[in-house]
Parts: structure tokens; sequence; C-alpha cells
């Protein structure tokens, strides 16, 4: 695509930076702006400049999805420039009140994961970290809601896919025949980690993040995109491998955690993220346990897993 560019934004996260990509063949598009810092700014602006383009000449952002390292100063570029926000109707409430959004998964899982076997001791810890980089995300009002199969005129058509899973609300956008931005739903380095979070429909029920990304993954396999452009790292070159990579990545590591029922149940999901990621810091918990929980889903929905409930407390044992 010649009327595309890449700037790699920093963040202060250990992914590492993110992938802001520019389209400029109908006025000046950005998929993915970044975090909301100063670092983050000044690299997008000197990106842009570059190439001869200001941010005041904004005319669309496109979030992929409501997490910050990539909407975080969406509404600080549509503040300066006039540019119209686009982001799937499910990110709508989360970017509108990010605050709103934290305080709910606060009230969700700090009971959930106890329930899931973590430590009352570490509970506040592990839920409270992300109040650490609330400076990094501005609320961001979206304009045009997306639902699956709109088309967004960029100067190429891009087709929104609703790809749930890694996050609620995350699309991928497709130019047919030339390239499909990813977001976070397909990186070609790391396997995503689909994160529990509230449902849209229902703050008080979680998601089921790995069956749905899972799912959301079949939906961009054999499709008509002959490179993948990801949130984060290089450029993907044979999407349906890398779809294929990830998929077989989740169901040895289903089989592993069945194995590990097998052996050692019942255990509590705290119990099982222990066996498969040990020595986990803190820091890494709500990512490690909602991995654990995605397989356990997988596995219970294949009828595989018994699970009983004591106490407040939930076990799962390989069934059968």
């Amino acid at each position: 695509m010649d009327d595309c560019y890449r700037i790699r934004v920093p963040t202060p996260f250990a992914v590492g930076r993110v992938n802001c990509y520019v389209l400029h063949g109908d006025g000046l598009t950005l998929v993915d702006p970044g975090p909301a810092s100063e670092d983050s700014r000044e690299a997008l602006a000197e990106g842009l400049a570059e190439e001869g383009h200001e941010l005041s000449d904004v005319d669309r952002v496109l979030v992929t999805h409501p997490h910050m390292d990539h909407f975080g100063d969406a509404a600080a570029i549509a503040a300066e420039s006039g540019a119209e926000v686009c982001a799937h109707t499910d990110a709508v409430e989360w970017l509108a009140d990010p605050d709103a959004q934290f305080e709910r998964e606060q009230e969700l899982f700090e009971p959930f994961l106890v329930s899931m076997g973590l430590p009352e001791r570490l509970s506040d810890t592990v839920i409270s970290l992300p109040e650490t980089y609330r400076d990094f995300r501005d609320p961001v009002t979206v304009d045009r809601e997306l639902e699956e199969g709109d088309v967004v005129d960029a100067g190429i058509d891009l087709e929104v896919i609703h790809t749930p899973g890694h996050a609620p609300g995350s699309v991928c956008f497709l130019a047919a025949g030339e390239a499909i931005f990813t977001g976070d739903h397909l990186l070609g380095h790391i396997s995503p980690n689909p994160l529990l979070t509230t449902r849209p429909d229902d703050p008080t029920e979680r998601t089921r993040s790995l069956p749905d990304y899972l799912d959301a993954l079949e939906k961009i396999q054999g499709i008509d995109a002959p490179v993948g452009r990801p949130g984060h790292g290089d450029p993907v070159t044979d999407v349906d491998g890398r779809v294929a990579e990830i998929i077989e990545h989740h169901r040895e590591r289903e089989e592993r955690v069945a194995n590990i029922l097998a052996a050692e149940g019942p255990m509590t999901a705290y119990d099982v993220t222990q066996e498969l990621f040990p020595d986990l810091p803190a820091t890494e918990l709500f990512p490690g346990m909602s991995e654990t929980i995605g397989h356990l889903d997988l596995l219970e929905d294949e009828d595989r897993v018994a699970i009983e409930e004591a106490d407040g407390v939930v076990t799962y044992d390989l069934a059968g």
C-alpha cells in the first residue's frame, strides 16, 4: 500500500512500541494513535512531519480496541484537529469513561479471582496495579460507532471485522487484496493474551475471552489479505500461517492444563496458574490467570472438566 506508512510510537508498557498506521489516500487517517504521553505525542508528530503532515491535518482516528496504548491520545488529537473518532460499538462506553470501566473490573474481579483460588492477601494488589497507568489515556467520545461489515473510506475501503477476545470491541480493518490492520488480535512475535474483563452487555458478568478469541481468529483465516499490519512488531507476511500457529499454541496449552488436572486435580485456577507459570510476579498474575481460566473455559465447553464449589472457592478436575 503506497498510501500507508507506519510510525512506531513509544509506550510505557512491557510490550514496547505501538504501531500507528497513517493512511493518506483521502484525507489523513490514523489507526491507533498510541498512549497519552509527551514522548508518544512527540514521536507521532515527528513521524507525521517526515511525510509532510501535521497532527492538525488528521481527519479521522480509527481505534482497533480500547487498551490505552492504542487509544490513549485519541481525544487530544481529535481536539487539535477536529478528527472523527471511530471505534466498535462495544468499545464506546469504555472509551468514554475508562475510569468507570476500571472500577467495574475491580468490583467484579476482586471477589471472582478469590473464588478462583487467588489468595486474598494478593487480590487487592493484583486488581489495583493498572491504576499506575491511568495518566496514559484520556476519555474520548466516539463519533462513529462501527459494526461488523461496516466500511470506512480512508482513501481505500476498510471493512470492519469484529474480533473480540483480546478485548471487547476489538476490530480488524480489511483493505481487501492489500492488507489487514489487526491491532492486537494478530501479532507476529507473541500470542495475544485474551484478558478477562466485563461483558459489554452485562458488566456484572465476565467475558469468556479465550473461546471468543479463537472464534474470532477463525474469522480472519482465509481472508483476502497478503499481509497483516499488527499493533506491535513487524508485518505478518503469512496471515493464515500465523493464525494456525496461534490456534495450535492454545490447543497445546489446553492439553497441558488437562494433563495437570489429570495428575493433580481437583485444583483451583490459581493452582493451575502456578503450575503453568511458576514464580509469576504479582504484576503478571492477572494476565496469567486470564489465560488459565480461558483454557479451563475451553475444557468446560468440551465437557472435559468437572467443576465444584465449596465455601466460595471453585475447583476443577478432569471429567470422567
